[in-house]
């Protein structure tokens, strides 16, 4: 159990107390504590044959489509990075590119030939242009996703979205920007993309592919 988080009830104004998830006080509480402890925790959690993220999703339709298009618009690519990778395994996937790159603020677990980079990506300063750019299912969950969305196309020459599209709000509490269309999609990049695609996984997701800004002005 982590600690209580009181919630105004929306009709008669009493206080219910909502308790959060351990590993979200924690990491509210006490962040330096919180990344010492998430590696031998991901670890235990192997150990027991628990079941991931990454393990419960790797059979959705969006990550086959996600690989798709990568090897449809960047076929012969040397570098790729993943921003917004947490447990995800798609990079393993794209094994044509040699040099793969799996990026997040959160702890990353090791994948096989894919280098790591725990940090905010607003402050990361990428030491190459990267052939392909993934940010998924990362952007909803963001306060203020232009900047963000922005930076994406600076670091890549091929930059593929993905967003839940037209999710109610309020259908998943993590998800600050829903509903997402297209409309609002573009408002935060600032350029319309050169394909796109709704998949089905029991609700639909939307895959953007963009140019990026250096390769636009090449």
């Amino acid at each position: 159990m982590g600690g209580p988080d009181p919630v105004n009830a929306a009709n008669n104004g009493t206080v219910v107390m909502r308790i959060e998830p351990a590993a979200t006080w924690l990491r509210r509480m006490s962040p330096r504590l919180y990344r010492l402890a998430e590696p031998p925790w991901w670890l235990l959690k192997r150990l027991c044959l628990r079941q991931g993220y990454w393990d419960s999703r790797k059979d959705l339709n969006y990550y086959r489509a996600v690989i798709e298009l990568s090897r449809k618009h960047v076929p012969a690519g040397a570098r790729v990075i993943d921003v917004g990778a947490l447990d995800t395994g798609v990079l393993t996937q794209l094994d044509w590119f040699p040099h793969r790159v799996a990026l997040d603020v959160a702890y990353v677990p090791p994948r096989w030939r894919v280098q790591r980079v725990r940090m905010d990506f607003m402050e990361y300063r990428p030491p190459v242009l990267f052939d392909l750019v993934l940010c998924l299912q990362t952007l909803e969950h963001l306060n203020d996703p232009r900047p963000f969305a922005r930076k994406l196309l600076e670091t890549g020459k091929t930059v593929i979205i993905s967003v839940p599209y037209k999710w109610p709000a309020g259908t998943y509490a993590a998800h600050k920007q829903d509903p997402v269309d297209e409309a609002k999609l573009i408002s935060w990049t600032g350029q319309d993309p050169i394909e796109t695609v709704i998949v089905r996984d029991g609700r639909e997701r939307l895959i953007a592919v963009f140019i990026g800004q250096q390769s636009r002005a090449a």
